[in-house]
């Protein structure tokens, strides 16, 4: 009867001993993602597009496994994964729209530009929507991945509400290597191509528009 008891004490303490071992790991931070941001190099906008109007820039509408901060990634055409231990600064969008604003700001070419939440009495409202924006490891011929970013824009003039055009923009940039430093700068190099259409179709069209 001793001998039962004792054992039934032993198997109890060793239940016991797990318990707070298991917790204490549970609680274990983990470690913070790699952070990276876009500097993408956008081409020079021809002088001759001013167009002189004022534009906002809407948040680009995206589906929700873009609509992140992480680093997406496709190893088939069903199925998105993305990057370990890697985000973004921001969700995508706003760091796109982010973009465009500088962009519009950094050529000179419109009165002044700013996002759909900002107080200017804007002429023309600039609408996105991400439809890809991931390093594609699909094409059986390309053992590097493929950084594919697209983005459809249209344009709406805000006094009569009418679409003046749309237009959709597509680059796809290999990595120079498989490692996420390469994968971000071939990021750059897809956005700044994609933001530079952008930018460039936009102008034309209000001008066009006038």
């Amino acid at each position: 009867m001793k001998a039962c008891t004792l054992s039934r004490r032993r198997a109890l303490g060793a239940v016991s001993c797990l318990v707070p071992l298991g917790g204490c790991n549970l609680l274990l931070p983990a470690p913070a993602p790699q952070l990276y941001r876009l500097t993408p190099q956008i081409a020079d906008v021809p002088s001759g597009a001013r167009a002189g109007s004022q534009l906002v820039v809407s948040t680009p509408v995206a589906p929700e496994s873009l609509n992140t901060e992480r680093i997406a990634l496709t190893r088939d055409r069903r199925t998105l994964d993305y990057f370990a231990g890697a985000a973004w600064t921001d969700r995508a969008p706003l760091m796109l729209q982010g973009l465009m604003i500088d962009a519009f700001q950094d050529s000179g070419l419109v009165a002044a530009v700013g996002r759909d939440s900002s107080d200017i009495s804007a002429d023309y409202r600039l609408e996105t929507n991400l439809r890809d924006f991931q390093a594609s490891y699909t094409g059986a011929d390309q053992p590097l991945p493929m950084i594919v970013v697209s983005m459809g824009v249209q344009l709406v003039r805000l006094t009569d509400h009418r679409v003046v055009g749309h237009v959709r923009t597509t680059k796809e940039v290999p990595a120079a290597r498989n490692s996420l430093d390469n994968i971000v700068e071939a990021f750059d190099a897809a956005v700044g191509d994609v933001i530079g259409e952008i930018i460039r179709w936009t102008l034309q069209s209000m001008v066009r528009a006038r």
